[in-house]
């Protein structure tokens, strides 16, 4: 397999996960991170599940159930459920996760960091979902506390950048300097540090 990593807008959109259980809870409350419209299909669903804000049918999974969704999720556990909607899938062109089996797979799920505006994924393409949150696990320990407010700042100087820096090498530095001195310091900048920055790269 060869995977490519991929940031998608998910706000409201339809996400199918078939199963009902410990695994399908992860799942899904991982798409509800992104905003995604969530769509539980079992014969059973913990009541944790049914309890968030998802649409639950009480039903088994059907190969027909392939169409008209962002993505497919198969947290079932059951073989042959996978493997009828790998093909129903494959044939409607909707990206197919089927937990524990990666020869179905068209997407996997990483390991995923949230600070913020920050969003880092961690991946080893199956091999071990461990690994890929202890990766994740500590690159959370490495980042300085006061990440978020530093890209938060940082957004508001790109913005500024280019209103007053014309010459893109220019505001590429002086951004490029606010974000080592904000590293450096472990918080944002104030208002005189920026505009000696900002005077350092001016024409």
């Amino acid at each position: 397999m060869a995977w490519f990593p991929l940031f998608l807008e998910m706000k409201d959109r339809p996400c199918l996960v078939v199963g009902g259980g410990k695994v399908a809870l992860r799942k899904v409350r991982a798409l509800l991170d992104c905003g995604a419209a969530v769509t539980v299909v079992a014969p059973e669903i913990l009541p944790e599940l049914s309890a968030l804000p998802v649409r639950c049918e009480y039903r088994k999974a059907a190969p027909g159930d392939a169409a008209g969704w962002a993505l497919v999720v198969d947290a079932s556990g059951d073989p042959a459920v996978g493997e009828a909607l790998a093909a129903a899938c494959a044939a409607q062109g909707t990206p197919l996760n089927v937990v524990d089996m990666p020869q179905y797979c068209t997407f996997i799920f990483p390991a995923v960091l949230r600070r913020g505006r920050l969003t880092a994924a961690v991946s080893t393409g199956g091999a071990s979902p461990l690994a890929a949150a202890w990766v994740r696990d500590r690159l959370d320990a490495a980042l300085p506390d006061s990440l978020e407010e530093i890209l938060d700042q940082m957004s508001d100087l790109r913005t500024r950048a280019k209103a007053t820096l014309p010459e893109q090498p220019r505001r590429a530095a002086f951004l490029r300097s606010c974000l080592e001195a904000a590293l450096e310091k472990n918080r944002p900048l104030e208002k005189t540090e920026i505009e000696a920055l900002l005077k350092e790269n001016a024409p």
